[in-house]
């Protein structure tokens, strides 16, 4: 037996055993886990030692049931954080993407241009399978691509009274509308559209079926939405 008092242990007091002569060899322990407690509290064994818990004991060890439970709730925190990270990164490509579209719309002279630029490069800098601007009423354009015709009530048709529709896309109205793609389409975001002379719905169809969810926010969709309602506007005007 040594001369340390073991815990819950009566024992006769030992000997008195001479303290060690300090030499400058010998480690400084104390000043090493003041500089880095870590370096213990991250050792469980240890920690049960120095708490006095023995590994084949049935005495629940409070301390430890603590510290399990701490850290269990710093892991799920640490997941959680590294959550929010990706989605606020997913969120400034999103609004850097959805800037750079809404920029080269802003720039097309006629609606024959303003559909090609829908049909690729708005399409291709959203990450989308396919744009679609169905209008009310309006003629149809020459070979134009994402500028379509509609027949009157499609906006009701496909979304009530709302404002936005995300989702997986309805397979009456999937083919009309995305043509050839409507194959490739899993998911779309349908945002109404209304404007000076003209009513319909804009279609962002996407490959990836969680693109757009019901219970996504489409706040750069309704950006992108207006834009388009104005330039609509000034160009079929001219």
């Amino acid at each position: 037996m040594d001369g340390w008092t073991m815990i819950g242990i009566k024992r006769m007091r030992p000997n008195p055993v001479p303290a060690a002569r300090e030499t400058a060899d010998t480690p400084d322990w104390r000043s090493a886990i003041l500089a880095d407690p870590s370096r213990v509290l991250a050792d469980a064994e240890l920690m049960n030692t120095l708490l006095g818990v023995q590994a084949d004991t049935n005495v629940t060890d409070l301390n430890a049931a603590a510290r399990a439970r701490l850290q269990s709730e710093i892991t799920l925190l640490k997941a959680a954080n590294k959550d929010l990270l990706d989605r606020l990164r997913g969120n400034l490509a999103a609004q850097a993407s959805a800037h750079a579209a809404v920029m080269g719309l802003m720039d097309e002279p006629s609606l024959s241009a303003l559909d090609r630029r829908l049909a690729g490069h708005t399409a291709t800098t959203l990450g989308l399978e396919a744009v679609r601007v169905c209008l009310e009423g309006i003629t149809a354009l020459p070979r134009a691509i994402a500028i379509l015709p509609a027949a009157p009530g499609l906006k009701m048709a496909m979304m009530g009274e709302a404002s936005e529709c995300l989702g997986a896309p309805d397979p009456r109205l999937s083919a009309p509308i995305y043509g050839v793609q409507a194959s490739r389409v899993a998911s779309e975001a349908v945002i109404a559209l209304e404007g000076r002379g003209f009513s319909g719905v804009l279609c962002l169809g996407s490959a990836r079926r969680d693109a757009f969810r019901l219970d996504d926010a489409a706040d750069l969709a309704h950006f992108l939405a207006r834009v388009l309602e104005r330039r609509l506007e000034a160009l079929m005007e001219r």
